[in-house]
C-alpha cells in the first residue's frame, strides 16, 4: 500500500526543488528574507509562538563491524550480486498474488492459489533460510521464518513485510510495457517491471537476500532472535494475515515482547542539496468510513417532488466538501520534529518555512504546508473523500433510497468522535429544510464518548423538525460508521531503539551525501503494523530507497530500480547486525 505512504517532509522535499537553493552565507542572511509579517522579528511579538526543546542531533554512524562479519558494502556492491538480486526478485514477482477486497475462504476460493506458490519460490531461492530457520505458516498462507538467538534475554526483533499485491485493470494491460507478471528486467533501465516488485516484495526478497547472507557466514551466531512476518493480505486491510500472525506471536512473546519492529512505508530517501534525508513513519492516520443512508417517499417522475433523495444528498455533499478540516502542526509532535530538523540542515530550501519554525509560528508554517500540494496538507489535516455515491434504480421513478460513503484519514488533532459531531452539524440545514429524521450513529461508542466529553447529549443534537414545512418527503437520514481506527502510538524519536536505528541508517548511507539526516513523519495510509501494535513500543514503517526506485506503485508499469533495491538488502544486513550487538 505504500502509494499513500509518504511523510510530511516527502512533500515539503518535492516542493522545495521548485525553489532556488540559496548559499549559506550567513543566519543574517536568511533573516533579511522572512516575510513582511515577522515584523521587528522578535519572538515575544507572537503570542501564539511554540518553541521546542527538540533540536534533531543526529545519532553518530553505527558500524557493526565488531562482529567480524563481512560488511554490507563488500557482499552486495557487485555485479554479481546485483544479477543475484534480479534473479531472486523475478520469480517472486511472477506470483499473481492478488488481493481482491471480495475473496472468500480458503478452501473454496480459487484466487488464493497463487499464495501457495510463494514459499516454493522462496525455499528454492533461500536453502539456507529454510534449512536453519524455524518456518510456520499462521492461518494458511502467513509466513514466519524465525532465527533463534543464542541469548534469550534480548528481546527479538520483528522485520515484516506482504506477499500481496493490489489487483491489475484489465482495461490497463496494454498500457504495460511488460506484462504485469513477467517480471521483465530492463537492463537499459535498470528497472524490473510488474505487479508486486516495489509494493511490497522488494521488501520480501530484500529482507531474505539480507538473512541468506549472513547464514552464509560461519561466524554468524545471532546473540538476538530475529523474525520475519510475512502477511497476505495487507492490500484488503490484513485482518487475516497480520491480525493472525500478531496473535500468534504475543501468546509466544507476550505483550511489548518484541524490542523493534520494521516494515514498509514512509518516504524512504531523499536528497536536498548535499544532505539526505532519511524518513521513516512513527504514527499513522486514523481511519474513518462513513456511510449516509437517505429513504424519502419515492413515486412516478411526471409529478416529482420538489427536490429527489439524489438532490438532498447532493446538499449534503455540497456542505461537506464545503468545510474542509484545519491543518494543524502538534507542538513537539512528529511532525514538528521533523520539520525542525528539514529547517536545520537545509534551512535555505524553504526559507519562508525555516524562519516559521525558528520563531515556532506553527500556524503559519501549517497554512503554508497546506497550500503547497496535496502530499504535504494531507500530512497536517483531516483528509475527507466523497467516494461513493449511489440512487435510482429507473428513470421515470422518483429514488426512494440514496446512499453516500466518506472516506477519512484524520489527523491526530481529531477523532472519531469529533469528525461524528461535525457532520451531525453540516447535515441539519438539509435535515431542517426538508424534515428529515435524523438518526446520528445509533449506538456509537465513540459518538456517545465525544457528546459526553462536551457536555452534550443526543436529545439535543437536533431532530431536524420544522413545523412550517410540509412533510411531504417523510424522509429518513441514517448516519453510521462502518469502518474506523485509531491515529496509531506515536513510537519514540529519541532513546536507544531510534538511535540504533538512526545510527544504522546514518552508516549504511553514508556514502550517498555529506549529511544523512533520519527524520521522523507521518502515514497517511496504513500498514499492518497496525495489528502488531502490543508487540512493541518501538515501531518504524520505511522502505529504504529513493522515491525513484519505487515507481508507479499500485498503478500501470510499477517496477522497481535494482541498483537502488541492493541499497534496502544493505540496511537490512546493517540493521541486524547492529541490534544483535545492543544490549537493550
Amino acid at each position: 500500500m505504500m502509494i499513500t505512504k509518504k511523510v510530511l517532509l516527502a512533500g515539503t522535499f518535492i516542493s522545495a526543488s521548485a525553489f532556488q537553493f540559496w548559499p549559506a552565507s550567513s543566519v543574517a542572511s536568511l533573516v533579511n528574507q522572512l516575510p513582511l509579517s515577522f515584523g521587528d522579528r522578535n519572538a515575544a511579538t507572537f503570542p501564539k509562538a511554540e518553541q521546542s526543546r527538540f533540536r534533531c542531533n543526529l545519532a553518530d554512524p553505527l558500524d557493526p563491524s565488531q562482529d567480524g562479519l563481512y560488511s554490507s558494502h563488500d557482499l552486495f556492491s557487485s555485479q554479481e550480486a546485483l544479477e543475484t538480486l534480479i534473479e531472486r526478485h523475478q520469480p517472486l514477482v511472477q506470483v499473481d498474488s492478488i488481493c481482491y477486497d471480495d475473496l472468500g475462504d480458503f478452501d473454496t476460493d480459487d484466487r488464493w492459489k497463487p499464495f501457495d506458490e510463494i514459499p516454493k519460490v522462496l525455499k528454492e531461492n533461500y536453502p539456507l533460510i529454510y534449512d536453519k530457520a524455524w518456518i510456520e505458516t499462521v492461518n494458511r498462507f502467513g509466513l514466519v521464518y524465525t532465527i533463534e538467538g543464542t541469548d534469550t534475554s534480548l528481546a527479538p526483533i520483528l522485520l515484516t513485510a506482504h506477499q500481496d499485491v493490489v489487483p491489475v485493470e484489465n482495461a490497463t494491460l496494454e498500457d504495460w510495457e511488460y506484462p504485469p507478471f513477467d517480471a521483465v528486467y530492463d537492463e537499459k533501465s535498470g528497472y524490473l517491471y510488474g505487479r508486486g516488485a516495489s509494493d511490497d516484495k522488494s521488501a520480501i526478497t530484500a529482507l531474505m537476500t539480507a538473512m541468506e547472507s549472513l547464514l552464509s557466514q560461519e561466524n554468524y551466531e545471532p546473540r538476538r532472535t530475529v523474525i520475519f512476518a510475512f502477511g497476505f493480505d495487507e492490500e484488503c486491510s490484513g485482518l487475516r494475515g497480520a491480525a493472525s500472525i500478531s496473535k500468534h506471536l504475543e501468546e509466544r512473546y507476550g505483550q511489548g515482547g518484541i524490542a523493534v519492529i520494521l516494515d514498509e512505508g514512509g518516504a524512504g530517501l531523499q536528497k536536498v542539496g548535499d544532505t539526505l534525508y532519511a524518513l521513516p513513519a512513527v504514527y499513522e492516520k486514523g481511519y474513518l468510513d462513513v456511510w449516509f443512508d437517505l429513504e424519502v417517499l419515492g413515486g412516478h417522475s411526471s409529478t416529482p417532488t420538489p427536490h429527489t433523495s439524489i438532490g438532498m444528498m447532493s446538499e449534503i455533499v455540497t456542505a461537506l466538501e464545503s468545510s474542509p478540516f484545519e491543518p494543524k502542526i502538534i507542538p513537539d509532535g512528529p511532525i514538528h520534529q521533523g520539520l525542525i530538523c528539514f529547517t536545520r540542515y537545509s534551512p535555505y530550501a524553504l526559507p519562508e518555512l525555516t524562519g516559521y519554525i525558528n520563531w515556532g509560528l506553527l500556524d503559519k508554517a501549517a497554512k503554508l504546508l497546506a497550500q503547497t500540494q496535496r502530499e504535504t496538507q494531507y500530512f497536517i489535516q483531516t483528509s475527507q473523500a466523497v467516494n461513493v455515491i449511489a440512487g435510482g434504480q429507473k428513470i421515470n421513478s422518483l429514488p426512494e433510497f440514496t446512499t453516500l460513503g466518506v472516506n477519512h484519514r484524520f489527523a491526530p488533532q481529531d477523532s472519531i468522535g469529533s469528525i461524528q459531531h461535525r457532520i451531525v452539524g453540516l447535515v441539519q440545514r438539509v435535515v431542517r429544510k426538508y424534515n428529515l429524521t435524523l438518526e446520528p450513529f445509533d449506538g456509537d461508542k465513540d459518538y456517545d464518548h465525544y457528546l459526553h466529553s462536551i457536555g452534550q447529549t443526543r436529545a439535543n443534537t437536533g431532530n431536524g423538525l420544522n413545523a412550517n414545512w410540509e412533510p411531504i418527503y417523510d424522509g429518513k437520514l441514517v448516519l453510521e460508521a462502518r469502518k474506523k481506527s485509531y491515529v496509531t502510538r506515536q513510537s519514540p524519536t529519541q532513546g536507544d531503539v531510534w538511535e540504533i536505528f538512526a545510527g544504522t541508517v546514518r552508516h549504511t548511507f553514508a556514502d550517498q551525501a555529506r549529511t544523512v539526516v533520519p527524520a521522523p513523519g507521518a502515514m497517511t495510509g496504513n500498514t499492518d503494523t497496525r495489528h502488531y501494535l502490543n508487540l512493541s513500543e518501538n515501531i518504524y514503517r520505511w522502505s529504504p530507497g529513493s522515491l525513484r526506485s519505487f515507481s508507479n506503485i499500485h498503478s500501470v508499469n510499477e517496477k522497481l530500480l535494482m541498483t537502488e533495491h541492493v541499497n534496502m538488502v544493505k540496511f537490512y544486513y546493517d540493521f541486524i547486525r547492529n541490534f544483535d550487538q545492543a544490549d537493550i
